[in-house]
């Protein structure tokens, strides 16, 4: 790990030595892995599955625009600093909102739930647009600082997601982390020894929450205009999902190991070998084959990867699960003593 965050800090200097361009889906990279870290907290440490919870990264999100855009319908134009932990509150609010009814659900019944949360909220703002502003889109989001630059911003996810790995081992180390485990290894034992199921439920689902609500803030501070062209759908929540499932569910380094391998795979490797087949491979392909069109046009077909994006993304992620069944670095006793 200490190999890794070496990396990510000298990574801008990297990337400015080779002039490259691929701070911009870093940022994006660093986001996922907060998000990772908030949904370890609620599946990997607590046993819930939850599969709405991109929805809450929206919530953080459009909490932003709407306390600081000039578009926004409550008329605010609030400071970063002032807005950014008002987005995290109101997302940890809304994340107790949802868990309440849920607290007595528990396996595919709490499943069901959480996704149906996920699933309503988009078309929910999409028919209030009057009043959501989903569709119209809200620009000039507040920024910590005016013409930030990308370098900037990579380092600002960076702290983002060292805090959200802190707060992870914090829990894990607590009492608060002893009872989720109790309660995902056996809820009835757990609930027997004096462990209160509702309000520790209720506690790592707003603590997940409220993780979301930042990464969704500063995803929307960063990119400054907001509308639902936007990952916070169905999904996003599995995306997330498979970077904790394959990082290894219940690891703190295993969340970030996992979201990196697929944030960087998706958002990096696929679109640069997209990008070289078709301003290299298929230009010298097209040339070889001048001469036998009716060849040609059976092959350039198949040589437009941007339709198997998801194709590749997923057997990757089949092969991996496959080779590594529990997670790229599995989860370790903890120690109390």
């Amino acid at each position: 790990m200490k190999a890794l965050l070496l990396l990510a800090l000298l990574l801008p200097a990297m990337n400015a030595a080779v002039h490259g361009s691929i701070l911009p889906a870093c940022c994006q990279v660093l986001v996922y892995l907060m998000l990772a870290q908030g949904l370890n907290l609620v599946v990997g440490y607590a046993g819930l599955l939850h599969l709405g919870y991109a929805a809450f990264f929206a919530v953080g999100a459009f909490s932003m625009a709407y306390l600081t855009s000039p578009q926004s319908p409550l008329g605010l134009q609030w400071s970063f600093y002032l807005a950014l932990p008002l987005s995290v509150l109101f997302t940890l609010l809304v994340g107790a909102l949802l868990a309440w009814p849920t607290l007595k659900l528990r396996g595919d019944y709490l499943a069901i739930v959480t996704m149906g949360f996920g699933l309503m909220l988009d078309p929910l703002m999409r028919n209030y647009d009057d009043a959501t502003k989903a569709i119209t889109g809200m620009a000039a989001i507040a920024t910590p600082l005016a013409g930030m630059s990308t370098e900037a911003w990579y380092y600002l996810m960076l702290v983002g997601v060292l805090l959200c790995v802190g707060l992870a081992y914090q829990v894990r180390h607590s009492s608060l982390g002893r009872a989720l485990r109790a309660i995902r290894e056996d809820s009835v034992a757990a609930e027997a020894c004096g462990i209160s199921l509702a309000r520790t439920k209720l506690q790592v689902l707003t603590l997940g929450a409220a993780v979301a609500g930042l990464a969704g803030a500063l995803y929307a501070s960063y990119i400054g205009t907001l509308n639902l062209a936007f990952p916070f759908d169905f999904n996003g929540s599995i995306m997330v999902l498979a970077m904790v499932i394959l990082g290894g569910v219940g690891s703190i380094r295993g969340a970030l190991v996992g979201g990196l391998a697929l944030g960087v795979l998706n958002l990096i490797c696929i679109p640069k070998l997209i990008d070289v087949v078709q301003v290299h491979v298929q230009p010298m392909l097209a040339r070889a084959l001048s001469d036998s069109p009716a060849l040609w046009a059976q092959i350039e077909p198949w040589l437009d990867l941007s339709k198997a994006q998801f194709l590749m993304f997923g057997l990757t992620l089949v092969m991996m699960m496959l080779m590594r069944p529990e997670g790229i670095i599995p989860e370790e006793p903890v120690s109390y003593q």
